[in-house]
């Protein structure tokens, strides 16, 4: 009955007949301890829920990593920041990727038309931030006990989209694939490091290669104050790209601008047409013939 219900918290406290309100005395007593070391311990919990005060004090688990600059005085200090940065980012990225772990799934088995088996799926809603694309690899599991137990690797090559919540796998291999059975599933993310990797290696040569960029892209990674270049190029007649949808008139002017700009940052709404604009920027390019 709902109107029986009452409130635990009043005015950011625990109400007296939930948690008894301490004495003045044992106020006194208790440890004081600041906000920001409560929201370090939340952090630390999420790793080891059993976590105390006294694991704050080890060493390396208070240590902020530095903040990004405006300005960096070289290519070494730029990798110096961002590399705790990316390395921080990789290791949450991990964490959340195989922390999606679901069970009790059920699977419809196909056959593609290259004879690869397909397996289609549908994962429960959550409030993750982690999103799926085609490319990412999947771990499916049978753990039931109307076939052997069985594991296979596949990558998407479908996604939830607007007719229907499924999510499709092709399977490396079939081999030992319990076709038969439907239900009893486990899907586990296999998290992939490339994209990190890559970042990492751009910083090191970023940082020991001075002949890696141009003069211009160096300073300007750097924050420093460059004048503008502008570069002659010849500009096509047609803006739209073979085999690609029509530009309209934003999307054709920041063609125009990139192609004769020596660095560019596309960025924007969903929807607004970035990768459509961007293939364009690099057909042009590939046309151009200039590297």
């Amino acid at each position: 009955d709902s109107s029986q219900w009452q409130p635990l918290i009043q005015d950011r406290c625990f109400l007296s007949w939930l948690v008894k309100i301490p004495s003045e005395q044992e106020q006194l007593r208790a440890r004081q301890i600041t906000a920001q070391q409560i929201n370090k311990l939340e952090e630390l919990w999420k790793e080891n829920p059993s976590a105390t005060l006294e694991d704050l004090e080890k060493p390396g688990v208070d240590e902020e990593p530095q903040h990004v600059l405006l300005r960096y005085e070289d290519a070494y200090q730029y990798q110096n920041i961002f590399g705790p940065l990316v390395k921080l980012e990789a290791d949450y990225d991990k964490k959340l990727k195989e922390s999606q772990t679901q069970d009790n799934i059920t699977v419809r088995w196909d056959l593609g038309l290259n004879k690869k088996r397909i397996a289609y799926f549908t994962l429960p809603k959550t409030d993750s931030d982690m999103r799926l694309m085609q490319g990412d690899e999947i771990c499916l599991r049978y753990k039931g006990d109307l076939a052997p137990l069985w594991k296979g690797i596949g990558h998407v090559i479908k996604v939830p989209d607007n007719y229907g919540d499924e999510i499709a796998i092709e399977l490396r291999s079939s081999v030992g694939a319990p076709v038969e059975v439907i239900h009893n599933f486990q899907v586990d993310f296999v998290w992939k490091s490339t994209s990190f990797d890559r970042m990492q290696s751009a910083l090191k040569t970023f940082a020991v290669d001075e002949t890696s960029v141009s003069g211009y892209i160096y300073h300007k990674l750097l924050g420093h104050e460059v004048e503008d270049v502008i570069i002659k190029c010849q500009l096509p007649k047609r803006f739209t790209a073979q085999g690609l949808p029509d530009l309209n008139h934003s999307q054709v002017y920041a063609v125009k601008t990139v192609l004769q700009r020596p660095l560019s940052l596309i960025q924007g709404p969903p929807g607004t047409g970035k990768t459509v604009t961007s293939a364009t920027i690099v057909y042009h390019l590939a046309r151009q013939g200039n590297g």
